[in-house]
């Protein structure tokens, strides 16, 4: 069985797959979404254990995870990396073991589920953000990113944005005739792998999270507390 794990976006998700060992296709067994909380080191651990429950599985069924691996709020996209890394590596002690990952970008792509032109848009920090098209990724102010992008209605557009940016991109995809994809138009992790499989994941032996940016750290005034020269 397929176990995927997203704590990348806004609504966090756990899926478990079956996986047809002829064809490779997938088939959704199980799922359990939940909103970003805080609280995904304490709840990690139980709310597998309730998704393995509902589908009257044990973890050491388990022979392959997917792990969305960001870019991503910074707590919650570490800790869902190191909980699959750990996962897959005590259970890859005890029988053969695949770890596969996808960006955030490759996620809302797969959600998506059309075979239109597609702008993947995420957050990046301030008033930028990162622009996943064409294969391609950009980072900048979002009206510089979408500015030589041609007026096409057939363009969809699947993004994840604050408020500011959202209300932006709305005013620039009505005047270039792009249709922004609204919640419900978007698969679930699991519908999404069920569709497309595995195919075109990253297969590694341990995920390393994605930022577009590096996390704001603050210096302590304390002098003892200065890093070392």
């Amino acid at each position: 069985m397929i176990l995927a794990l997203n704590t990348a976006q806004p609504i966090h998700e756990l899926a478990l797959l079956s996986e047809d060992e002829v064809d490779h296709s997938c088939k959704l067994i199980q799922e359990l979404t939940w909103p970003e909380d805080r609280k995904d080191v304490e709840n990690l651990v139980p709310r597998l254990q309730e998704l393995l429950d509902n589908a009257g599985a044990t973890k050491e069924e388990l022979t392959a995870i997917v792990v969305v691996k960001g870019p991503g709020s910074f707590t919650s996209l570490r800790t869902g990396v190191a909980f699959a890394n750990a996962l897959a590596e005590g259970l890859g002690a005890t029988h053969p073991m695949d770890l596969f990952e996808m960006t955030t970008f490759e996620a809302l792509a797969r959600k998506a589920a059309t075979a239109d032109p597609l702008l993947v848009l995420l957050p990046a920090g301030g008033l930028d953000a990162g622009l996943f098209h064409g294969e391609q990724l950009q980072v900048g102010p979002l009206s510089t990113l979408l500015a030589t992008l041609p007026h096409d209605p057939s363009f969809k557009v699947a993004a994840q944005l604050g408020e500011t940016l959202a209300d932006e991109l709305k005013s620039i995809a009505l005047e270039k005739e792009w249709h922004v994809l609204e919640a419900h138009e978007f698969q679930t992790l699991g519908e999404a792998l069920q569709t497309l499989g595995l195919r075109g994941l990253k297969k590694v032996s341990i995920v390393e999270p994605l930022y577009l940016k590096g996390p704001k750290i603050t210096m302590s005034s304390d002098p003892w507390k200065q890093p070392r020269a």
